[in-house]
């Protein structure tokens, strides 16, 4: 029996076993610690239950280092059980030495908390990072050096501002927020650019070893950070702007790097958005300004660690991808891999403004006689829902019609009518009442690839939760979401 499904229906968090999800074996490029049990282990201490609390007896040799303690709030702030539960090898880090580097495990993990740190401001952190999402490391958000928009670890604080407290990251160490420049490759030149109004999508040129060195370890929603020298940085450090990269090895240009760059919100910091600002205003040629690009990383994964081509078993017959704006860049590469596989049936659900704004428009075009292709257009204009091509204007015609059909289902399916209706909401109804549901598609037979900004993560996962009629929802929706970030 169907029970009611509630489109904006919030659920709680999701309960996780113990596992490790550090930076060795692979396990450590699967995101940052949300708080639901991901990084749960004994090398955070987080999950330990009642523990003594923290103190100078954590800096006896004779220790084990991951003897879990409780976080002295005197000295840090925290909150909640989980995030105030630590180890003495971290609270050594982070409290007892003046200087003590942390390792590049522990920076993926998010596990470190300097004391000379402070937590961020709301204006230092892209939404998909804040503390709703992301509480790490003592569950009120990332940790900023003060009075700045920096990570409270990097590894130029051996020298720079020595003193105050801060984290020395080890190096190498590819992640976000890192300063370590091991592999950074120089971007040579902008080879070609295309503007769809918001949108601009952005071919660059490295040499060839840099290529390879940034497509080595790249999958399906690998992501990519462009860096700059900024002087309103602290220090004149580099500042970073991450991209889902266009590219697979398969049928990537040796020597050409794509990403879809959207428009940078103005509410944020000025060094949050300035390496996008500055993607956005170059020009077709050789740059003049250093710009770099690191090697790819993370890519789409689910909260057993599982990456999104390592998940598809013989149990999965469908696979879903849910994006909006710029998100299409991460499921384009994931879409070019799967259907290479003929017996898979790929569903891509896709939110604009504009269709006349659509980005891969000849490359979507000819996806369409193979996938599924719903379109949700937020644009109330009707030249904005028009299509010449037909693949296009009958994916237009599906998002129009699953407005309507949730239009229809108001009172029975207690749908706000003030709430406006997004491609998440289209995938849930399809699955619940729609073209998904007739042909056997749900949990247990799919994947679902989200792609899109903070909302459109939270949403998805939500509204599949409410939609779920299944026994042990919350244990499927850990195997079968993925998202890469």
């Amino acid at each position: 029996m169907l029970r009611p499904f509630h489109l904006w229906l919030l659920v709680g968090a999701l309960e996780e076993e113990p596992q490790s999800c550090g930076a060795k074996g692979g396990q450590g490029k699967c995101g940052f610690d949300d708080g639901t049990g991901t990084y749960e282990s004994k090398e955070t201490g987080r999950g330990a239950g009642k523990v003594p609390l923290c103190g100078d007896w954590c800096g006896s040799q004779d220790l084990d280092p991951n003897a879990p303690c409780a976080i002295d709030k005197k000295k840090m702030a925290c909150s909640g059980e989980y995030w105030c539960t630590t180890t003495c090898s971290l609270w050594n880090v982070s409290i007892l030495s003046a200087q003590a580097a942390v390792t590049c495990e522990q920076f993926i993990r998010t596990s470190a908390f300097p004391s000379g740190g402070e937590v961020c401001r709301d204006d230092c952190l892209l939404a998909e990072i804040k503390p709703t999402r992301y509480p790490a490391p003592t569950g009120l958000g990332f940790l900023c050096a003060p009075g700045t928009c920096d990570p409270a670890v990097q590894s130029r604080y051996k020298t720079f501002k020595a003193g105050l407290g801060l984290g020395v990251l080890e190096c190498p160490c590819n992640w976000f927020g890192s300063d370590c420049d091991n592999d950074w490759v120089r971007i040579q030149a902008v080879i070609r650019k295309e503007i769809l109004g918001d949108f601009m999508i952005i071919v660059f040129k490295v040499d060839e070893a840099g290529w390879h060195l940034v497509m080595r370890d790249h999958r399906p929603g690998g992501v990519v950070r462009l860096q700059r020298p900024s002087s309103s940085a602290w220090g004149n450090r580099l500042v970073e702007q991450p991209y889902a990269l266009a590219n697979d090895k398969e049928s990537g240009v040796v020597g050409e790097l794509e990403v879809l760059a959207g428009k940078p919100e103005a509410e944020y910091f000025q060094t949050v958005t300035e390496v996008a600002r500055h993607v956005r205003s170059l020009p077709e040629g050789p740059l003049e300004i250093p710009l770099y690009i690191n090697p790819s990383i993370a890519g789409f994964f689910n909260k057993k660690h599982a990456f999104l081509m390592d998940a598809l078993d013989d149990s999965i017959t469908d696979v879903i991808m849910v994006a909006t704006g710029a998100g299409l860049s991460g499921v384009r590469t994931a879409i070019a891999s799967l259907l290479q596989r003929p017996k898979m049936r790929v569903h891509l659900y896709y939110g604009l403004r504009d269709a006349r704004q659509l980005p891969y428009r000849q490359l979507i075009k000819g996806w369409t006689s193979s996938m599924t292709f719903t379109l949700l257009v937020s644009s109330s204009e009707s030249a904005a829902r028009q299509g010449p091509e037909e693949g296009i204007q009958a994916a237009i015609a599906r998002g129009q019609a699953l407005k309507k059909l949730a239009g229809r289902m108001q009172s029975s399916m207690s749908l706000p009518a003030s709430r406006k209706f997004y491609v998440q909401h289209a995938l849930g109804l399809d699955l619940a009442e729609g073209s998904l549901k007739d042909r056997g598609t749900s949990l247990l037979n799919s994947i679902v690839v989200i792609c899109g900004r903070s909302e459109l993560l939270l949403d998805t996962e939500q509204i599949l939760q409410a939609a779920c009629a299944l026994p042990n929802c919350s244990g499927l929706l850990k195997e079968r979401i993925f998202m890469n970030i």
